[in-house]
């Protein structure tokens, strides 16, 4: 049973916090708790295509006004909430969520106050965003931080905006400031203590509430440090969990090393290929996951290339019969990493997929399956030390094919700000390979354990887009 509403005057001001694009509100509960704790009524959502928001990703995600009817349900909400103060509003989004919550305020005279945390918009309601704060990370691209720059510019009225200086006058509405945050880059700025004490001394002078200044180590969330270690037992135990994988599985004779080095040519070969078919069009299309499509497309038609490619030089390397008996302890390995990694579904992003997610990775297991095979039936050779080593070089040239593709505009570019997550990534799994390749040196369960990893974390990252 909910408790009684407080008395109308003693209502708290309210907050719709927004997240960035491929994320969720799960990301934001750090800053959403920090915000809560100084005072403050969050509401904290997921975007259409996000999270636990069941509604499409529309076509015209490039309209700046696409956010606008989950933002306006959201205040449309507080404001007949008997619970919070439904007169006294702003909107804090990060990233996507920042260009969102820009714009809104110019087509909502409502808003007392914005927060854009990594993410700028060009304005184009009718109305000037009240007391916007522009907070970004010394980490951002610096396209991002050029345009928070000019922003703030164009709302303070002057040629350019200096950092960490207020123009305006914030009881009338009109403050602007530009402000840059050391030491934090554009997804760990959501959970730094520094970024959720500016914010809150903004929205205090944008309300005009008396708290005392914030001091960032007030503002911890204290389920970081749990999480950390957890993540960190997590890697540790990687390396066993593809050791177990790997001694579930029958043995594969080592196979010599001497063919990695024309391996790795002809997977940067496969991968340019795959880009130019990628310009004419995006054959996964069907998937519906907007820029997963683009992802799932590129590693499938490369892993189509290389396969075909091995099998006019000389007869397929993949064998089936092998293939069919490493499926299961490649389920059991992605079961064991899904484990492991469940503490992200706590402050990182919703790990859980619903049922059409979980239809989307299933599919786009199968088509990311041949790259893999390819990818390891080339470089996974040798003894363990070599094999990891080769493994490694294969990652970071898979990561360079992808910022290649990028830099062509064959990759959409918001992909450059996932590419510090996707060196992580290809990092964690490279320790359970090596666990898997110990064992028994079965290659194969190796490729069916990332084919469904890395499906896995498409589905449920990447929004889902109207068919």
């Amino acid at each position: 049973m909910l408790p009684a509403p407080r008395p109308r005057g003693d209502r708290p001001p309210a907050v719709v916090l927004v997240h960035g694009f491929a994320a969720d509100r799960i990301l934001m509960s750090s800053l959403a708790r920090r915000l809560a704790e100084s005072g403050y009524a969050v509401l904290a959502i997921d975007v259409r295509g996000h999270g636990g928001n069941h509604n499409p990703v529309p076509d015209g995600r490039a309209r700046p006004d696409w956010l606008s009817e989950d933002l306006s349900a959201a205040v449309g909400f507080l404001r007949s909430s008997p619970y919070v103060d439904g007169s006294r509003l702003a909107l804090v989004g990060h990233s996507m969520g920042a260009a969102g919550v820009l714009d809104f305020a110019t087509r909502d005279s409502g808003i007392d106050g914005v927060v854009a945390i990594s993410g700028a918009q060009t304005l184009v309601g009718p109305y000037r965003p009240p007391n916007v704060l522009l907070l970004f990370a010394s980490g951002d691209p610096a396209g991002l931080r050029g345009r928070a720059a000019a922003l703030a510019a164009e709302l303070a009225g002057v040629d350019s905006a200096a950092d960490g200086e207020t123009y305006g006058d914030l009881a009338h509405g009109m403050a602007v400031r530009l402000e840059e945050l050391q030491g934090v880059n554009h997804l760990s700025i959501v959970f730094s203590p520094s970024a959720a004490a500016r914010i809150v001394q903004w929205l205090d002078g944008v309300f005009h509430l008396g708290h005392p200044s914030v001091a960032p180590s007030h503002l911890v969330d204290p389920r970081l440090a749990p999480f950390a270690v957890a993540m960190l037992g997590a890697v540790v135990l990687l390396a066993g969990v593809g050791f177990a994988c790997g001694r579930l599985a029958h043995r594969l004779p080592e196979r010599p090393a001497r063919g990695a080095g024309p391996g790795l040519a002809l997977l940067s070969a496969g991968l340019l290929v795959a880009m130019a078919v990628l310009s004419v069009g995006v054959p996964a299309r069907f998937l519906s996951l907007e820029v997963g499509d683009v992802a799932v497309s590129l590693f499938a038609i490369a892993g189509g290339l290389l396969l075909c490619a091995s099998a006019l030089h000389g007869g397929s390397p993949i064998p089936v019969r092998e293939l069919r008996l490493a499926l299961a302890p490649g389920l059991v390995g992605f079961a064991g990493i899904y484990l492991l990694l469940a503490p992200l579904g706590v402050v990182g992003h919703r790990t859980t997929p619903s049922a059409e997610r979980l239809c989307v990775a299933a599919v786009a297991a199968l088509l990311l399956l041949p790259f893999f095979l390819a990818f390891e039936a080339a470089l996974r050779r040798g003894g363990l030390v070599r094999a990891t080593l080769l493994g490694v070089g294969g990652r970071i040239l898979v990561i360079a094919a992808v910022m290649v593709g990028i830099a062509l505009g064959v990759v959409p570019p918001v992909v450059m700000l996932m590419v510090p997550l996707l060196a992580i990534l290809s990092g964690l799994f490279e320790v359970f390979a090596s666990g898997v390749y110990a064992a028994s040196g079965n290659w194969l369960v190796i490729a069916v354990t990332e084919s469904a990893w890395l499906a896995w974390l498409v589905a449920i990252i990447f929004p889902l887009r109207a068919g």
